[in-house]
């Protein structure tokens, strides 16, 4: 039977976890290197080579972290809107996941990561579709098929969900730039983003209703 790891090993590992998972979100895993990680952890770089073998073991165990995080996220938003008709499930699954974006008191280094790792994907990139957002595709898709009258196989329902989320997203990736464009003392108050989502969803469900009115195309296949 293995035995447990001294509290001395456990402890150095967290604490490179909790360093890299920092450094990783504000540089980038290409701009960060292991002698910075081991300085700001107050170790040496054995300890990572012992724990994570190497870089990349070391950020793909981040990245899986924040993975299950997105996971955990996206599961607590869809069973809050489950029992709702399918026009209030997508109001507020675009309020919640906005707020989840925007309000600065729900921020945190994990959303700073996967956004790095969309741009500038590594080997790890895989680990935040499979475990990230693969595992409630399904239900998203769902709801938009319902919204749109047809089923899972209509590329309509992916095109229309990545266009919801694409909108979500933009507002966070944008930031740096809206908030310069903005008048002097703007924040993202939970009003803003209140009425920022309901623009979203607003937007959003006209054109599904539109895509809705028109002649079914060609099935294919759903990748949940």
């Amino acid at each position: 039977m293995p035995q447990p790891a001294p509290a001395a090993d456990t402890e150095t590992r967290r604490r490179i976890l909790s360093v890299s998972a920092q450094l990783f979100a504000e540089n980038g895993f290409n701009h960060v290197t292991i002698r910075q990680i081991c300085q700001a952890a107050q170790t040496n770089i054995a300890a990572v080579n012992y724990h994570f073998r190497d870089k990349l073991g070391l950020y793909k165990e981040v990245v899986q972290i924040a993975a299950d995080g997105m996971h955990r996220l996206k599961s607590d938003v869809l069973d809050a809107i489950e029992p709702q008709p399918p026009e209030e499930r997508l109001r507020n699954y675009v309020r919640l996941t906005m707020h989840h974006l925007l309000d600065p008191h729900e921020q945190s280094w994990m959303e700073k990561l996967i956004a790095r790792e969309t741009m500038e994907p590594t080997p790890a990139i895989d680990l935040i579709i499979e475990k990230g957002i693969r595992p409630t595709a399904e239900r998203n898709g769902r709801m938009v098929a319902e919204l749109l009258g047809t089923t899972l196989d209509d590329p309509r329902v992916w095109q229309c969900f990545l266009s919801v989320q694409g909108q979500c997203l933009f507002y966070k990736m944008s930031m740096p730039v809206t908030m310069r464009m903005a008048p002097p003392g703007f924040q993202y108050t939970p009003e803003v983003i209140d009425a920022l989502a309901e623009h979203v969803y607003q937007f959003s469900l006209a054109g599904i209703r539109a895509l809705a009115a028109q002649p079914a195309p060609a099935k294919m296949e759903w990748r949940p």
